[in-house]
């Protein structure tokens, strides 16, 4: 599952399907057979390569154990992991409305991503009302559409079932990485802090993962340092990069048996599950689905939308293709849609 996907020419309409539909059967095999067709792939950013999974941030942060490349986050890109991680506490200690209709898409709506995006944040403050939407969708100054939309389909859909990966190889020594950077400004965390701070006391489970968390970011900012040009970031200290790399080395273990097992990682996993993490079935899915309809004009054509946190960039060119040195990876939000089979026969048409 770890192969990279080509995604040079996603903007040539008639390869986007074919690359969809790969990333689809790579996200969730599940879905990709009930696919009649998958179509329109859009993520944030484009790069040469990239790698799917069901949660990009974890998989981008877990290359960092056995690998050389460097490593851009966003402030983004740790919130959406939480909200990956948190979202059954979420739900049990915010009221919600049901949500009865299905969205639907004029055929023009689904290649402007504005309108994707408005419809996703629409059906979240229907189901969680302002107050409590304000606090779950990002508002940093990173913040990009994509960022809000995944958010708003990591909370509202149907998780994708979690698959196995890939096989770790031996840790790589922690200086011996590319940069690792994580983007956000002062301010950018004190935000963060809020929102961990507006989830804490919500229920006994919440105060302990946002526990954790705080912690995990305090050391983060410790062990770095803050720079401010030519964008706000923390990154190793160039007088005493020791501590940053240390953090980062402590990303994954191994357990007495010798699996692999989350270290600080574990932090973005259940809380309740902490005792016996198993890497490949407890990790929080990213990616979710939402059954739409598209009015094609000549009647309604039942699809789905499936995205969240579901990739990291992976550019391939000027990088050892096995130790990845000279790679810098950046976990990647986007969504795709396909059309559903009809199990009945027929083209799904109503």
């Amino acid at each position: 599952m770890d192969a990279p996907i080509p995604t040079s020419y996603l903007h040539d309409p008639k390869e986007n399907p074919r690359i969809a539909a790969q990333i689809l059967d790579k996200v969730s095999p599940e879905d990709s057979k009930k696919s009649d067709g998958a179509f329109l792939f859009d993520c944030e950013r484009y790069s040469s390569h990239i790698v799917a999974s069901q949660n990009g941030f974890i998989w981008a942060v877990a290359d960092v154990f056995d690998r050389q490349s460097g490593l851009r986050i966003r402030v983004d890109n740790i919130w959406l992991a939480v909200l990956a991680q948190l979202k059954p506490h979420i739900y049990e200690v915010f009221p919600t409305r049901v949500l009865n209709e299905l969205p639907c898409f004029l055929g023009h709506e689904l290649i402007d991503s504005v309108s994707t995006v408005k419809c996703l944040s629409d059906m979240l403050r229907a189901r969680f009302g302002d107050l409590v939407t304000n606090i779950l969708l990002p508002r940093f100054s990173t913040t990009t559409r994509y960022d809000t939309g995944a958010a708003a389909l990591i909370l509202l859909g149907t998780n994708c079932q979690v698959q196995h990966y890939r096989r770790f190889g031996q840790p790589v020594a922690v200086t011996n990485h590319g940069p690792i950077r994580v983007i956000g400004s002062k301010e950018d965390w004190e935000t963060l802090r809020r929102n961990f701070a507006e989830l804490k006391d919500r229920s006994r489970d919440l105060e302990f993962a946002i526990l954790r968390l705080s912690t995990m970011l305090d050391n983060l900012l410790r062990s770095g340092k803050q720079y401010n040009f030519p964008w706000p970031y923390v990154t190793a200290d160039a007088a005493n990069p020791l501590p940053w790399w240390k953090f980062w080395g402590n990303v994954l273990g191994t357990n007495l048996d010798g699996q692999i097992v989350p270290d600080w990682l574990d932090i973005f996993f259940d809380p309740r599950k902490l005792e016996r993490v198993a890497f490949y079935l407890d990790m929080p899915s990213a990616v979710t689905t939402i059954p739409i309809r598209i009015d094609s004009g000549q009647g309604y054509i039942d699809c789905t939308l499936i995205g969240g946190l579901l990739a990291h960039s992976r550019d391939v060119s000027g990088h050892d293709p096995v130790t990845l040195r000279g790679c810098e990876q950046q976990p990647l939000s986007g969504w795709l849609f396909y059309r559903n089979k009809n199990l009945n026969g027929g083209n799904g048409r109503r």
